[in-house]
């Protein structure tokens, strides 16, 4: 394992036998290079900051109540955690213990964490593993086995389900029957998870290479059920033969999965009013508009930031659009226009969707929107009133006052959108011209 220089100076230092411990050891253990060193050890925060004093490294605390600590210097940056027990309010399924206890003894600090996986020491001095619970053997086999009863460990932590779910994801592990079983039986402790938590798991699912697994494990577990009720009730929407390969649901895994990084929670969430449209129309018609309020409640229940609930509200409400791809090219155009903000992202959804029915290969939409952002873009053609090449001064010297710069403005700005005019300073004073006199275009 390759050890910063840093590292190996702060353990010849160290109080006390100084280990790696989590995901830098397991990825370690995978032959995958991380920067991300989780230190642990017997040695308790005072000792540490009365031996560390007046060094190479400084020692701030993170956590007093969970013995944790940031040691800084001789260029690394690494969080140190004393060996300890935890105690959760029973049941509760929360994500901090209400009571720690420090221990010197290794294997009943590697019994409080998670997965096996997770609990993998490294002797940065003797560079060797330290493995009390096989979870060498488990990250060898790309197994998820907690530490303890799974049921006790998902007890403790709810949070720890949404874990599971995402090394499933990405790391392409599989759990034990017990360990799913458990989850499946604990989900509800997922209430007592904050939603920003939820937020952030679900992210990282998303990103993984094995979403589609992570996906299926949760609606097994009944985790989709708890953190998207809305998106669940797809799995009974059956869809024609003809365009999709998959339930409503799984429709919308495939298209996640195919898309792009920057969209796939709107991929996840493009179709997730379809079961409504159902139920209130009896058809799927309208269900991006369904959908698009939906997917808002969705995004701000998990506390999305606000740019992110807009952009998501917007691509899903927008996806359907010329789903023919018989839009005439002016509308195309103005169609652009006015989703200027997000067309790129719309673009790759699109096409994500059309990859996720699981019969198309091709996606004519996409290529017709591209195409006519291409062309608008060799044109020179604005998307707002600010890109115009004339502003409200120039329209105040041709005599307009008020609401009426703002109104030309913007009929230039549709003539530009429109290919009627090009947005060319002279064109423009002509143009604006003509409509200070009462002309038209």
């Amino acid at each position: 394992m390759k050890i910063p220089s840093a590292l190996e100076k702060l353990s010849q230092v160290f109080p006390s036998k100084l280990y790696l411990v989590g995901g830098a050891v397991r990825d370690a253990v995978r032959g995958v290079e991380t920067e991300d060193f989780d230190l642990a050890s017997a040695a308790t925060p005072d000792e540490i900051k009365e031996s560390l004093k007046g060094g190479a490294f400084k020692v701030a605390d993170s956590s007093p109540k969970l013995g944790t600590l940031i040691i800084s210097g001789c260029g690394g940056r690494f969080e140190h955690t004393t060996f300890r027990t935890d105690s959760y309010p029973d049941g509760s399924g929360v994500h901090k213990p209400d009571s720690v206890v420090f221990t010197t003894d290794i294997e009943l600090d590697c019994r409080r964490r998670d997965f096996r996986c997770n609990a993998i020491y490294y002797d940065v001095a003797d560079r060797k593993i330290v493995d009390p619970l096989n979870g060498v053997y488990d990250t060898e086999h790309k197994i998820l086995r907690t530490t303890r009863d799974a049921e006790e460990v998902f007890c403790e932590d709810g949070l720890r389900i949404m874990r599971l779910i995402r090394f499933v994801s990405v790391l392409g592990f599989t759990p034990d029957y017990a360990t799913t079983s458990a989850a499946k039986k604990l989900v509800e402790r997922l209430k007592d998870v904050s939603s920003e938590r939820i937020r952030d798991e679900l992210n990282k699912i998303l990103q993984g290479e094995n979403f589609l697994n992570a996906a299926e494990l949760m609606c097994q577990t009944g985790v989709l059920k708890q953190i998207l009720p809305e998106l669940d009730e797809n799995a009974v929407v059956v869809q024609p033969a003809a365009f999709h390969a998959y339930d409503a649901l799984r429709h919308a895994f495939h298209s996640a999965a195919a898309a792009r990084e920057d969209i796939k929670l709107a991929a996840l969430l493009h179709d997730v009013g379809k079961a409504e449209a159902i139920k209130r129309d009896g058809n799927m018609h309208n269900h991006a508009e369904y959908g698009a309020v939906t997917a808002r409640e969705i995004t701000k229940r998990l506390k999305y930031p606000n740019a992110v609930i807009a952009q998501t509200e917007t691509l899903v409400r927008e996806h359907m659009y010329d789903i023919n791809a018989n839009a005439k090219r002016t509308k195309l155009r103005r169609f652009v226009a006015k989703n200027h903000a997000v067309i790129d992202k719309l673009i790759a959804l699109v096409r994500a969707d059309s990859v996720g029915t699981g019969v198309f290969s091709d996606c004519p939409r996409a290529d017709r929107f591209q195409a006519t952002l291409d062309e608008m873009t060799e044109e020179g053609t604005p998307f707002t009133p600010k890109q115009l090449k004339v502003n409200g001064d120039d329209m105040k010297k041709l005599g307009l006052k008020g609401e009426e710069i703002g109104k030309t403005l913007e009929t230039l700005l549709d003539a530009c959108v429109d290919g009627r005019l090009k947005n060319e300073r002279g064109a423009l004073l002509a143009a604006a011209e003509r409509l200070a006199g009462g002309r038209t275009l």
